[in-house]
């Protein structure tokens, strides 16, 4: 493994961290911890306050985030840049991180509006397939990736595994940020219905949240099923790991209403979420082969033509 793989890796497990970590921020109600932006209460050193340290501890863990990208961008344009395929992702990569920190101002700078909160979390889910496909792009370049030869029920119900959980998640950050976690009580009825029948827009949206998950199941065993008649040992592995993720995400989303979200269980519910997401991202990326979809290496420049000697111009 080289250092640039490495790197990657580093800022893949810091992105995932990060994310949990702005779901600790929205679990505890301290996403105004620091009501300015960048600095915190006029100072950048903090308060040693609970919500103000656990808010500052997400813009911590951002900056080291986005050095790391930076980092990446770097490396790869002196070792890469003749390397469309690792070069391009990388730029976008940076460029996604720093459209990612003034979106994370915005939020803070108008109050944490939910539109913009959703917008943030789906950033971060982008940023860190991105950072996938540069990974798988610079390991096929060391050592070509084995080919995955699979039918295309495989490949659509990963796909649609994939788009149902990215939608998913927006409208589960869309619940949290307007506070409609608890607008269906009990599970898995909403408010001892099977389709609710009133509440209003709270509800409503909550019940899309309970419907997407349902469906992104639906998927998932369908995806499943569809990799066990391929009978091929990584499709079964990656497979059969987003089923079990999901299993557990289900009963943890459950625990939510039981526990009336409680804040170990929320942090727990995005924890596992964003670990699906990794999951499906990375089978998507291996399917698709996407690390195959830029060119390898620049295209070399054309020579100029001369004339021929003795030929007047």
């Amino acid at each position: 493994m080289t250092a640039f793989q490495r790197l990657c890796i580093l800022a893949g497990f810091v992105i995932i961290g990060l994310v949990v970590l702005g779901g600790v921020v929205r679990a505890t109600d301290s996403g105004l911890g620091c009501p300015d932006w960048p600095r915190c209460h006029g100072s950048f050193v903090p308060k040693w306050e609970k919500h103000t340290l656990i808010e500052y501890s997400h813009r911590l863990v951002a900056s080291v985030a986005g050095l790391l990208v930076l980092g990446i961008t770097v490396w790869a344009w002196r070792s890469y840049r003749r390397t469309p395929a690792v070069f391009l992702p990388s730029l976008l990569l940076l460029g996604l991180i720093v459209l990612q920190a003034g979106l994370g101002g915005a939020a803070v700078l108008n109050e944490l509006p939910p539109e913009i909160v959703v917008i943030h979390l789906g950033m971060a889910l982008t940023i860190l397939a991105v950072l996938i496909l540069i990974l798988h792009t610079s390991f096929d370049l060391t050592r070509p990736l084995a080919r995955l030869a699979v039918g295309p029920a495989v490949r659509g119900s990963a796909l649609a595994a994939l788009a149902v959980a990215f939608v998913l998640m927006l409208v589960g950050g869309y619940v949290a940020g307007a506070e409609y976690g608890l607008a269906c009580s009990g599970w898995p009825l909403c408010n001892g219905e099977v389709v609710p029948s009133a509440g209003g827009a709270p509800v409503h949206v909550h019940f899309l949240h309970r419907l997407l998950a349902l469906l992104l199941g639906l998927t998932l065993v369908a995806m499943l099923w569809s990799a066990w008649r391929e009978r091929s040992r990584t499709l079964l592995l990656f497979a059969g790991g987003a089923m079990a993720v999901y299993a557990v995400q289900a009963l943890i989303g459950a625990a939510n209403i039981w526990t009336e979200l409680a804040d170990e269980v929320s942090a727990a519910h995005l924890a596992f979420a964003e670990l699906l997401w990794a999951l499906l991202a990375i089978l998507n990326v291996r399917l698709f082969e996407a690390y195959r979809w830029l060119p390898r290496a620049a295209a070399a420049p054309r020579a100029r033509e001369m004339p021929a000697r003795g030929v007047p111009r």
